[in-house]
């Protein structure tokens, strides 16, 4: 039925000023842009999903920084050099003794001690063994002796940097292998000095 003088009733929507629908109208096209840009699209235009792309960020591999293990003297191959002076290395030098020398690189056969196989023994190319003789190091032929072969064993010590070794007499365990002179190689009695301790690099 109509009632003339009485306008018919209107929503909440038809009641807004035309202004007021049009910037809503705005905000609800913008809002929907801006989720369909995530979900389907980058800056450069090329399809990836935001949550995808978080979870390849967060997943990048990180590079180690494990520090490479250091090296250990065992048998085989090695040259022998003053603790920090890596360009000289053990050598034979006149009558026979040992010496540091930066003019030849010899390499030494390293292997289980001639006297105690938890130990080491050092040969060089030409066949002689590095032993101690009144207590100065030098490399002569091996004979069928027990002096001679517990005179040419060395063992490991503890407290060498790494990478580098500390080696005691097998039959005087209190004196360990020590440069003097800068090239000479004695055993003396126990101490902490640089000088006891040497670097060991495989040939």
């Amino acid at each position: 039925m109509t009632v003339y003088g009485q306008e018919p009733r209107r929503g909440a929507v038809g009641r807004m000023h035309p202004a007021v629908l049009a910037l809503v109208a705005v905000a609800v096209l913008v809002a929907a842009g801006i989720g369909v840009w995530l979900v389907t699209g980058s800056s450069d235009g090329t399809p990836q999903p935001a949550a995808a792309a978080v979870t390849s960020a967060s997943a990048k591999p990180q590079p180690s920084r494990t520090s490479p293990a250091p090296v250990k003297l065992a048998a085989g191959s090695w040259l022998l050099s003053p603790w920090g002076d890596k360009d000289s290395f053990l050598s034979v030098g006149d009558d026979g003794f040992a010496v540091f020398s930066a003019d030849e690189r010899m390499v030494l056969t390293v292997s289980a001690g001639l006297a105690d196989d938890a130990c080491f023994s050092f040969r060089e190319p030409g066949g002689g063994w590095l032993r101690h003789f009144d207590y100065r190091l030098r490399f002569d032929k091996a004979d069928d002796s027990d002096l001679f072969r517990e005179d040419a064993t060395f063992c490991p010590v503890s407290g060498a940097p790494a990478g580098a070794v500390r080696l005691k007499s097998k039959n005087y365990p209190d004196h360990v292998l020590t440069r003097r002179s800068d090239t000479e190689l004695y055993i003396d009695e126990l101490s902490d000095q640089p000088a006891t301790s040497f670097l060991v690099q495989p040939a």
